[in-house]
């Protein structure tokens, strides 16, 4: 028979608080070098439904897998078999949503994201359109091979070697931006839509984006890990923990 389920003690109690998640979901996914960087990086790693796909090709193996589940493959289902299974029936959100849901009701602080992009252009412009509706909650990070992407809050302050690429992309009207650390400065500027202000360049690190309001998307051309030394992005240290839960869905 079962145990009952109590999704805070799988998303938060076996966990340091604050605790590191390493999503993955069903985009292009990253080399498998990085992801087993990354997934050493994270206290509990979690699926949003085909990401498990991935993550059985890349051969890391999610704690959680979170969503309606219906791009779950049988093969991933009995190779995940001592995973824990979310299922969540909603249809008016997104897998990625679920999944970041599910979080939410955990210790989890930070958030590393693979997968996020590529394949389907829209899926990739959704989810990088609703990371600003979790910024409240998480210190988010999309992560691909060479590239990391940040949604801003207030104050970033960001580690990234000199001579790195660096992007601000606005989701509509952003105000009150104050660039530090960079080639081309700002201060207090803003972004409208359609606006946007690419390949700037890093010149002290760590470098600062200052932001008063509105959806700004920081892109960093470098090949660093997300580091506790970055506040935009997740903490480094901490470890796994040991055991499996044993399979079941709700």
């Amino acid at each position: 028979m079962n145990r009952p389920l109590d999704i805070k003690n799988i998303a938060s109690a076996r966990y340091r608080a604050p605790a590191t998640a390493l999503l993955i979901c069903s985009g292009e996914p990253p080399s498998r070098t990085l992801a087993r960087k990354l997934a050493r990086l994270s206290d509990l790693i979690v699926a949003a439904d085909g990401g498990a796909n991935s993550a059985r090709a890349l051969g890391i193996r999610p704690e959680v897998i979170v969503g309606d589940l219906d791009s779950v493959t049988p093969a991933t289902r009995r190779y995940f078999a001592s995973s824990l299974f979310v299922h969540v029936s909603r249809q008016d959100n997104t897998d990625f949503e679920k999944a970041l849901d599910f979080l939410k009701k955990g210790s989890v602080r930070d958030v590393i994201v693979v997968g996020a992009v590529g394949r389907r252009i829209d899926f990739t412009l959704a989810n990088l359109s609703l990371l600003w509706r979790y910024v409240s909650r998480f210190h988010l990070t999309v992560v691909g091979d060479g590239w990391r992407a940040i949604p801003a809050r207030r104050v970033n302050r960001i580690v990234s070697p000199r001579g790195t690429t660096v992007s601000l992309i606005p989701f509509g009207r952003v105000n009150g931006i104050t660039l530090g650390g960079l080639r081309y400065p700002l201060r207090d500027g803003t972004l409208n839509k359609g606006q946007v202000a690419v390949s700037n360049v890093v010149i002290r690190s760590p470098f600062s984006v200052k932001v008063r309001s509105g959806s700004l998307l920081i892109i960093v051309q470098d090949s660093l890990l997300p580091s506790r030394q970055d506040p935009a992005s997740p903490p480094t240290t901490g470890r796994r923990p040991a055991g499996r839960s044993s399979k079941r869905e709700v």
